[in-house]
Parts: C-alpha cells; sequence; structure tokens
C-alpha cells in the first residue's frame, strides 16, 4: 500500500488504520503508527499532491493529539489502551514527520 493510500485510510478512520484503532478502538497500535509515521515522510519524499496530502497529514495529527489529549484528561472516559510509557518520543516522531513533510513543501 503506497503513502497515499495510508493517509487517504487513516483520514477516513478506515478500517485497520492508525486513527481507527484509536479513535474507534482506543488502541494505540504500534505498526499502524509506524505505517502512518513512514506515509507522512514517504508522501514529503515522493511530492504526493499537495493539497490533498496536506490537509490530510493536518487533519490526521490534529486528531491524534486529540485523542492523547482525551486520554490524559481525567475528567473524559476516552483512554487509550496499550498507550507506550516513552508516548511522548512517540508523538514527537509523529510531530516531526509532520514538520519535515511541510518543511519540504516551501
Amino acid at each position: 500500500m503506497g503513502a497515499q493510500d495510508i493517509l487517504k485510510n487513516n483520514f477516513e478512520a478506515r478500517e485497520g488504520s492508525f486513527l481507527f484503532y484509536l479513535q474507534r478502538k482506543q488502541l494505540f497500535q504500534k505498526d499502524t503508527f509506524k505505517q502512518l509515521y513512514d506515509a507522512i515522510r514517504q508522501a514529503a519524499d515522493e511530492n504526493i499532491e499537495v493539497s490533498v496530502a496536506a490537509q490530510q497529514i493536518n487533519f490526521i495529527y490534529g486528531q491524534v493529539l486529540k485523542c492523547f489529549m482525551y486520554h490524559f484528561d481525567k475528567n473524559d472516559q476516552f483512554k487509550i489502551t496499550n498507550v507506550p510509557e516513552d508516548y511522548n518520543r512517540i508523538l514527537k516522531y509523529l510531530e516531526d514527520s509532520v514538520a519535515y513533510y511541510f518543511s519540504t513543501r516551501i
């Protein structure tokens, strides 16, 4: 599956995507996280259609951050299972891949 397909699947939170597991199953799924991370980097390197990819990446990044925000909100019932102990490092990887994507667009 190519980067564009992975981004689209996450954008739509399709079954099997990282956002599907995170939002619908409240599960941090490492393999699909890595797949998303790699897809964002690949989208930057392959110059995938900028407007579509940028919208999808921006949306996905926002949704991931919201899920973690809800997870750590003691007043919210949304709880992610299998959150890595080094979740800050994981979120930094995602942040870096998003920054890499956008820095290659300028």
